[in-house]
């Protein structure tokens, strides 16, 4: 089993993939684009030749996106609080205003934290529900209205297998993300008969710290690290990376998803298959 890890080596999607209905013509907006898994998905969606708009909390770090990506005339970089319907709805129309459409949205923006119930303070909740759970629905609301004119539209939402599953001081952020997986259902549900698509990613073992509910955005929790845990725990024995993750992000943007609506995908290496 030592050699599996390294040996395991995973394709970068960013390394001649086409997928059909992901083109130049193609306009996505990545809430929380400047996260890892949000900023990697940018990355990828630009590099099939789409424009892509990424919405972070700071200029500084939208901006630092931006430059990352090649600051190229198909990028845009905009401000915005996922959790204000206002800072929704205004950057759905500024990407309108830029392009005229939007195809895919990528709800990527999140808060972790953990913590016991003993230590959990009404702000804590308010701080995560705002933005894990409150933020994925009003995005979802303000990029329906163009997708339903459209007659097309792709949501993906990010949540977690922690959404499926339990652990120490982890009810909030699980019950959160739980409930990014019922609102993906129920929003299918309802947005089905327009011709949008809304589907979930919950990814494990991310290579990723998720800005905790004390942090400031744009902090360095957001950038990558290595995923914690030990892959002799995952039946695939090794540990998730990013593409991983936004594999199944691209997947349900294209068309090869174009009957698929509802789904969450357990991207995991099998460890939610696991009862403990």
């Amino acid at each position: 089993m030592s050699n599996v890890e390294t040996t395991n080596t995973v394709a970068s999607l960013d390394q001649g993939v086409t997928l059909p209905g992901i083109d130049s013509s193609t306009v996505v907006l990545v809430a929380g684009g400047s996260g890892a898994i949000g900023f990697r998905s940018a990355e990828v969606f630009s590099s099939l030749g789409a424009k892509v708009a990424i919405m972070s909390r700071t200029a500084e770090s939208g901006a630092d996106a931006k430059r990352r990506l090649g600051d190229s005339e198909n990028l845009l970089s905009a401000v915005g609080d996922v959790s204000s319907q206002a800072d929704a709805e205004r950057v759905v129309n500024e990407v309108l205003a830029r392009w005229g459409r939007l195809d895919v949205l990528v709800n990527c923006a999140a808060v972790g934290g953990n913590a016991s119930l003993e230590d959990t303070d009404e702000e804590r909740i308010d701080t995560i529900l705002a933005a894990n759970v409150k933020g994925t629905l009003l995005m979802a609301k303000a990029a329906a209205i163009p997708m339903r004119e459209q007659g097309r539209g792709r949501i993906i939402n990010v949540s977690s297998i922690m959404g499926h599953r339990s652990a120490p001081n982890s009810f909030l952020y699980g019950a959160s993300k739980a409930a990014v997986g019922h609102a993906t259902r129920a929003l299918a549900v309802e947005l089905g008969p327009s011709g949008i698509t809304v589907n979930c990613v919950s990814p494990a073992n991310t290579p990723s710290a998720l800005r905790a509910f004390d942090e400031a955005p744009g902090s360095q929790a957001d950038q990558p690290k290595q995923a914690a845990g030990a892959p002799t725990k995952i039946p695939l024995r090794r540990r998730g990376v990013l593409d991983d993750y936004v594999g199944p992000i691209v997947f349900f943007a294209s068309e090869l998803a174009a009957y698929v609506t509802g789904a969450d995908v357990l991207s995991d290496g099998g460890l939610s298959l696991l009862r403990a």
